[in-house]
C-alpha cells in the first residue's frame, strides 16, 4: 500500500491574456480563442524558474505534512510505522527520496533535484534524482517513488512535478497562447494518507508531436504546424491506455467521481473525455488551462491537487497523464476521511489562481527572457 500523505502547489502570480498575445501577432483567428478555451496563462516572475516553483510547492507540501503529523492526523489516517514517525522539519519526516519530474530543468547536466533537496533541508542521505519524460515526467517520477516506498527501500518519497514551458516557446508560436508554468509536490508514504494510490498502467511508443533537442531553447512541433496534427500522439496513446486501465481494474467511466485528462488546451480535454467515455462533469470542472495555461509536467498534478482541495472521502479519482513523444500513464487514487481533516482553508489551487497580476506582452517578453542580450553586456544602458 502507498498513498499521498500531503501535497503542495505553486502557480506564478503574473498572467497574460490570450487577447494580449493576439493583438501583437494576429496569428490566430479571434474565434479560436473561445474554440480552444484560451483565456489567460501564467507568466514567470523575474526570480522564477522550474526549480524555484518546485521549491515553493515542496515547501508547502512538507509544511502541511509536518502540521498534520504534529496534530496526529497521519497516525489516524495510516497507522503503523508510517503514521507514527515524529516531526521536526523535513528531517523528521523520514523522506528517503526526492524525485523531480520536469522537462524544463534549468540545468543541462546538473541534478536539479539535489538543489531542491538542499533547499528543503532534506538530509543528504536521501536519494535525489531528476526524471525527464516530457509532460508525463511527474507521473513517471510518482511511479518510481511508489516502487521505492512499496518495496520498503524508503519510508517516504517526495515527488515534485514542475515545468516552465512558457520559457521554451518562441515568440509568435501558436503555443505561446497557452504555454504556462507551475509545480505540484506530493509526499508519498506507506499508508493510505489523504488518498490511497491505486493501480498503474502505461502505453507508449516514440511519436514526434512536440520536442526540444539538445542545445536548443525553444520547443518545436514535429509536424511543423499546429492544429489536429500537433495533437496526433494524444489519442493514439491516451485512448488505449485508459481502455487498458479500465479492463485491468474491472472498472468503467461511471465508477470514477472525477477524472484528470491531458489539458494543454481545453480542446484536448474535450477530445480525450469523449473518446474515453467520460462525462463532462467528471472532467471539465478540473481543467485549468483557461486560467493558467499549460504547466507541462505539472498540469495534471495541479488539476489533481485542485480535486483534492474539494473532494469528499471515498471518491475514486482517475488520472491520465500524456507526454509528447513519451506516451500516457494512467493511475487512480481513492480519497480518505483524513483529506477533509487536513484542510486549513489556505493555499488551495483556486486561491493561487485567483491571486493574479496581469501583464502586457512586452513585460512578458522581458520576464521570460525571450529577448536574449549579449552575455558580455556590462550595463543596462548600452
Amino acid at each position: 500500500m502507498s498513498g499521498i500523505l500531503a501535497y503542495g502547489t505553486a502557480v506564478p502570480r503574473r498572467r497574460i491574456a490570450g487577447t494580449e498575445i493576439r493583438a501583437v501577432w494576429g496569428n490566430l483567428a479571434e474565434s479560436f480563442l473561445d474554440l480552444l478555451s484560451i483565456g489567460e496563462r501564467a507568466v514567470l516572475g523575474p526570480d522564477e524558474d522550474t526549480l524555484t516553483l518546485a521549491v515553493a510547492a515542496g515547501r508547502a507540501c512538507l509544511e502541511r505534512a509536518a502540521a498534520g503529523m504534529a496534530a496526529g492526523g497521519a497516525a489516524k489516517a495510516g497507522g503503523g510505522a508510517d503514521g507514527a514517525a515524529g516531526v521536526g522539519g523535513a528531517a523528521g519526516l523520514g523522506i528517503g527520496a526526492v524525485l523531480l519530474g520536469t522537462g524544463t530543468s534549468p540545468y543541462a547536466t546538473k541534478a536539479a533535484a539535489e538543489v531542491l533537496k538542499d533547499a528543503l533541508d532534506i538530509p543528504p542521505g536521501a536519494l535525489a534524482c531528476d526524471v525527464q519524460c516530457a509532460e508525463r515526467s511527474g507521473s513517471a517520477a510518482l511511479t518510481l517513488a511508489r516502487g521505492l516506498v512499496e518495496s520498503g527501500v524508503v519510508q517516504r518519497a517526495l515527488v515534485v512535478a514542475a515545468d516552465t514551458p512558457n520559457r521554451h516557446v518562441a515568440p509568435g508560436q501558436v503555443v505561446e497562447y497557452v504555454a504556462g508554468a507551475g509545480a505540484c509536490a506530493l509526499l508519498v508514504g506507506r499508508a493510505a494518507g489523504l488518498a490511497e494510490l491505486g493501480p498503474w498502467r502505461t502505453h507508449s511508443w516514440d511519436q514526434n508531436d512536440y520536442f526540444r533537442v539538445e542545445g536548443e531553447r525553444f520547443i518545436q512541433s514535429g509536424a511543423g504546424f499546429y492544429g489536429w496534427v500537433a495533437n496526433w500522439g494524444l489519442l493514439d496513446h491516451v485512448v488505449p491506455a485508459v481502455s487498458d486501465y479500465f479492463a485491468a481494474t474491472a472498472t468503467g467511466p461511471s465508477d470514477y467521481a472525477k477524472f484528470v485528462v491531458p489539458q494543454k488546451t481545453g480542446v484536448r480535454a474535450l477530445m480525450t473525455m469523449g473518446k474515453c467515455g467520460l462525462d463532462m462533469m467528471q472532467v471539465l470542472p478540473y481543467v485549468l488551462t483557461q486560467m493558467i495555461g499549460d504547466a507541462g509536467a505539472a498540469q495534471s498534478f495541479l488539476a489533481l491537487a485542485h480535486i483534492l482541495d474539494w473532494a469528499e472521502a471515498g471518491e475514486l479519482v482517475g488520472v491520465a497523464d500524456y507526454g509528447s513523444g513519451a506516451g500516457c500513464d494512467v493511475w487512480s487514487l481513492r480519497t480518505t476521511e483524513a483529506l477533509a481533516a487536513s484542510r486549513d482553508g489556505a493555499g488551495t489551487v483556486l486561491s493561487q489562481i485567483e491571486d493574479k497580476l496581469m501583464v502586457d506582452y512586452a513585460t512578458m517578453l522581458k520576464l521570460e527572457q525571450k529577448l536574449i542580450r549579449p552575455a558580455g553586456q556590462l550595463s543596462n544602458f548600452y
